[in-house]
């Protein structure tokens, strides 16, 4: 389970007790979590790029392997979902869930509200500095559907990333979906305003091209903090029940 930008493992608790049931061993890593923290981020972090991500849940990825005997399977959310198109494009996992994920440089669609959502990371584009997504964006454009009363606890988990990996982010990567020949899974959240459910829907037409076509859901009452936010554990049972209904036992 692949957290965000700017969120770390624990963002999953609400959701991995529904996989957990449904007889999946869960492992949620939290990415450098030396570096990525809640205040005063070291000098260090700013050198982490979106390459560095994706090595580490790509050794991630051949850890579990290794030990279970088989290749895992990976939800990524926002960002994660991004570094999970990569892990199916290269053959690292057996089955792939994009959930409100970030897009490859194809599918890019970007509106006033993700500008909105990380407009102080936007104002400064500075590669060389670590930031953390600002309250009011944060509040606007990712957990607009989570009630009031518990935001102010949601935001106070955030952690800093680097402007190169939120460059990395704007710049996009290329994914050949002609090279994904596993099960994927890629849902949009219609009131999504930091991954777009347009983009999102994009992201779903490129992986239905696949050489294993790709799956996908909308859920219009839902926004970008889907993985706890009303209307989750909806989210989760089905996921848990797509899993469940593509699985392919198949060796690491």
């Amino acid at each position: 389970m692949i957290h965000g930008v700017g969120c770390g493992g624990d963002v999953w608790d609400r959701m991995m007790p529904a996989f957990e049931a449904g007889g999946w061993a869960c492992e949620a890593p939290t990415l450098f979590p030396d570096r990525r923290v809640k205040d005063n981020p070291p000098a260090s972090l700013a050198e982490l790029g979106l390459d560095d991500y994706i090595a580490s849940m790509t050794t991630k990825a051949r850890e579990m392997a290794k030990t279970a005997g088989e290749k895992p399977a990976v939800i990524g959310h926002s960002m994660g979902g991004l570094i999970a198109q990569v892990l199916a494009e290269r053959g690292e996992v057996s089955q792939a869930v994009f959930l409100t994920p970030a897009q490859p440089k194809d599918c890019a669609d970007i509106g006033p509200s993700v500008a909105i959502t990380f407009l102080n990371i936007l104002l400064q584009r500075n590669r060389k500095k670590s930031y953390k997504v600002w309250r009011t964006g944060f509040d606007f454009g990712v957990t607009n559907c989570v009630p009031k009363r518990l935001r102010d606890e949601i935001y106070s988990q955030a952690l800093y990333d680097s402007g190169k990996v939120y460059g990395d982010l704007t710049d996009g990567i290329e994914i050949d979906e002609t090279k994904i020949n596993i099960p994927t899974l890629t849902i949009a959240a219609g009131k999504d305003r930091a991954t777009l459910a347009s983009a999102v829907r994009k992201v779903g037409m490129k992986y239905s091209h696949a050489a294993v076509a790709g799956d996908f859901l909308e859920y219009p009452q839902n926004a970008h903090w889907i993985v706890d936010e009303p209307g989750t554990d909806k989210v989760a049972a089905d996921i848990v029940e797509w899993l469940a209904r593509t699985r392919v036992k198949e060796t690491a």
